[in-house]
């Protein structure tokens, strides 16, 4: 039975009518997979929503990107700046060589080793203090 679109209006209010279309619409691929994209994306309603935010997000990705290269330091660096870095360079080498050599002369070969051996040595003074005293 087909009804034109008056009998419809006539006889079923609009709450129903859209009741049956979504029932309808259920039957369809596309709408099940706007619905997984409305589970799984925040702020996409159907496919071309996803669409809009995936866009937005590369949009947001690129200014990134962008932002990361002007904020590099290029070859060009001003004197100043070359020279700090030079010299905290050669702080940091002569730090891990006087760490080496602290390592060779204790012979230990971890921080934590080294520590040992200077508590051992405070002890050993301490005791000597102690039995010079008595």
């Amino acid at each position: 039975m087909i009804f034109t679109k008056r009998e419809i209006e006539e006889h079923y209010p609009l709450s129903e009518r859209l009741r049956l279309e979504k029932a309808k619409s259920q039957n369809s691929v596309i709408y099940w997979i706007n619905e997984l994209v409305r589970s799984q994306v925040r702020g996409a309603e159907d496919v071309p929503g996803l669409i809009e935010v995936t866009k937005d997000l590369v949009m947001q990705v690129e200014d990134l990107y962008a932002e990361k290269e002007n904020s590099l330091p290029s070859h060009s660096l001003p004197s100043s700046k070359s020279i700090e870095l030079e010299s905290l360079d050669e702080q940091i080498s002569d730090l891990y060589e006087e760490k080496e050599r602290l390592f060779q002369e204790t012979k230990t070969s971890s921080i934590s080793e080294v520590i040992a051996l200077i508590r051992g040595m405070e002890e050993q003074l301490n005791s000597m203090y102690a039995e010079y005293e008595t």
